[in-house]
């Protein structure tokens, strides 16, 4: 329920407004001790998702207690230590808690792909999950497509390969789907570079924060690798979009929306997050959107929604 929840995040965030630098970072505790002082009809079974229901909504900023948006406080999901969120000011120039950064725009690419290679049946019998979506986007080979024909990175001048790992891969926070892949540079020189995907419904949002998350997560699970040795990450973002969402025309066609990043340096990563004096030098962290596309289907899926 939005408004329990909503009654409860107001609650802690005037606890942070008292004293930012001990209520900053909201643990479990705090989350069921909220709960029990306010008798909100709310479970303490799952307290790490608290945050996830209202943030990753598109109503997140309707959602959001007017006390909070009238002090201009938002908040981020934090991960692990029982960790669950934490409250920050607005951004200079920020006008609501939640802002939408990575729509389309005028460029965007409109794109058809193929989909006669999945079997008719999963194209009528689909669900909506991230799960589904993202073994969908396996499948017809998005990130490949969009790295081979749209990428404007200028880390990459001429791409050699690409490889799917797996989905689901369980880190915190999650990465719906990994890859490696191998390029070329402006000067001739070869590297291998990992890529991340977060994979949304068309009722979610893509938050910066967590994508931010996932590329600390993928520079440590390749550090040790040494052939080959990754020395970058490159996070991509999907998610089930209607065509006139890119358009701008009535169109009532769902497809893939693809946002690429630039690749993230493992070099620059840790000169500015790693070896940073600053623990929140993660959420400083620039990401470039270099490319995004639509992929309209056909045959249509019917089962995207």
């Amino acid at each position: 329920m939005a408004s329990a929840k909503t009654e409860v995040i107001e609650y802690l965030g005037k606890k942070y407004l008292a004293d930012p630098n001990k209520f900053s970072v909201v643990t479990n505790d705090d989350i069921a001790n909220a709960i029990d002082h306010l008798g909100a009809d709310l479970s303490k079974r799952n307290p790490a998702n608290f945050l996830k229901d209202i943030i990753r909504n598109k109503r997140a900023n309707e959602n959001w207690p007017k006390f909070l948006k009238d002090k201009q406080i938002t908040a981020r999901q934090r991960y692990g230590q029982k960790r669950v969120l934490q409250f920050y000011p607005y951004d200079a120039g920020q006008t609501v808690p939640f802002p939408d950064e990575f729509g389309p725009d005028g460029d965007t690419n409109d794109y058809l792909i193929q989909t006669a290679s999945l079997p008719f049946i999963s194209r009528q019998l689909g669900r909506t999950e991230e799960t589904w979506l993202t073994q969908i986007a396996v499948n017809l080979r998005l990130v490949e497509t969009q790295l081979s024909i749209f990428t404007k990175d200028p880390n990459i001048a001429d791409l050699r390969d690409v490889s799917f790992l797996q989905t689901g891969i369980k880190t915190q926070p999650e990465i719906d789907a990994g890859y490696v892949a191998s390029a070329s540079d402006g000067e001739g020189q070869e590297f291998a570079f990992y890529v991340t995907c977060e994979v949304k419904q068309r009722v979610e949002r893509i938050l910066l924060d967590q994508i931010r998350e996932q590329v600390m997560k993928a520079f440590q699970i390749t550090k040790n690798l040494t052939e080959p040795t990754i020395k970058a990450v490159k996070p991509f973002a999907m998610q089930s979009l209607a065509a006139s969402d890119v358009s701008g025309l009535e169109e009532t066609e769902i497809g893939f929306y693809v946002i690429e990043f630039e690749n993230v340096l493992r070099e620059e990563f840790e000169g500015q997050v790693l070896n940073s004096t600053d623990d929140e030098a993660l959420y400083s962290l620039e990401l470039k959107r270099c490319s995004s596309t639509l992929y309209r289907c056909r045959p249509p899926i019917t089962a995207l929604r």
